[in-house]
């Protein structure tokens, strides 16, 4: 059985940056034996009952998450469901999130937002820190998460990435 689980993940329902319909996607973790996989669209869950359904149909455990922005500084940040309290936390973080966007730029999560519906909800960093997010807001959101916050690396060929190792 494979030990990776993948916990980023846009579906077709990320709407202009995801083409994995969730069927495909399942079967796919299926045939590598993944046991758990998430799906993490762009300020959204209108996915998560069709891929609810499919994955436990095909025995994988469904996670659902968001990936969406900061307020404050624009920093990307994933957001993952926990336990029931966490799915009505994010919900409840969503509907925030476009009732107080203009309706001109994508929706964005302020601090004070995510102090106050954090509980039941694992946070990954997101994209790349350097220039995105500044040694303060980790610190903000570690004394919000604790230890449910995970700072992300990736590798995408920048010739500075080496430097934060």
């Amino acid at each position: 059985m494979s030990k990776f689980i993948h916990l980023r993940v846009h579906s077709a329902y990320s709407l202009a940056e995801g083409a994995v319909r969730i069927k495909d996607m399942v079967k796919q973790c299926r045939e590598l034996e993944m046991p758990a996989v998430a799906i993490t669209d762009s300020n959204n869950l209108f996915g998560a009952l069709e891929f609810s359904l499919e994955a436990v149909a095909n025995g994988i455990q469904p996670i659902f998450g968001i990936q969406t922005s900061i307020k404050e500084t624009g920093a990307e940040l994933v957001l993952l469901v926990q336990n029931e309290k966490g799915y009505l936390n994010l919900s409840e973080l969503i509907s925030h999130a476009y009732m107080n966007s203009d309706g001109t730029s994508e929706p964005m999560l302020s601090f004070e937002q995510l102090n106050r519906f954090h509980d039941g909800l694992i946070a990954l960093s997101g994209g790349p820190i350097e220039g995105h997010i500044e040694p303060v807001d980790l610190d903000k959101l570690y004394k919000i998460f604790s230890d449910r916050f995970y700072i992300e690396l990736q590798r995408h060929g920048h010739p500075d990435e080496d430097k934060n190792e």
